[in-house]
């Protein structure tokens, strides 16, 4: 299903590929912090917390790490550095927004003159189209 994996220059192929997959399976909010780990203990209301872990909190960590597997297997090698160490998908996923989604004025700026200069010279009108749109949809990103 996850046919593309991120790079340094294909962030916004990546991020529709993966968000359509998470979202068509209901579990982007795993990965956006909209579905916060459960409390990892019981507590009773006589005698307090216990050392019993809650079925709830089991298996949102069973869930988070197949998760944060998933996420690791759609990126390369270089990729994979910004990630190592975190501990739930929800790290990981604003690792790679911090390093991949926000790019730096200079790269808008060079985007941008990219953008405003192209031309179609030998190319196809398909392939001209093609690059213009991937220009836009990093600017779009940006």
């Amino acid at each position: 299903m996850l046919t593309v994996k991120l790079q340094d220059d294909n962030f916004v192929k990546w991020n529709f590929q993966f968000q359509s997959v998470l979202r068509g399976y209901d579990l982007l909010d795993f990965f956006t912090g909209d579905n916060p780990c459960p409390p990892n203990y019981v507590i009773h209301t006589e005698s307090g917390v216990t050392k019993e872990m809650t079925a709830a909190y089991k298996n949102w960590v069973k869930k988070d790490m197949a998760l944060l597997s998933l996420l690791i297997a759609t990126l390369s090698d270089d990729a994979m550095e910004h990630i190592i160490g975190c501990k739930t998908s929800q790290e990981a996923w604003s690792a790679l927004q911090d390093r991949y989604a926000f790019i730096s004025v200079s790269s808008i700026n060079q985007l941008k003159t990219e953008f405003h200069t192209a031309q179609k010279g030998g190319d196809s009108i398909d392939k001209f189209l093609l690059k213009s749109k991937a220009i836009r949809d990093q600017l779009i990103s940006a």
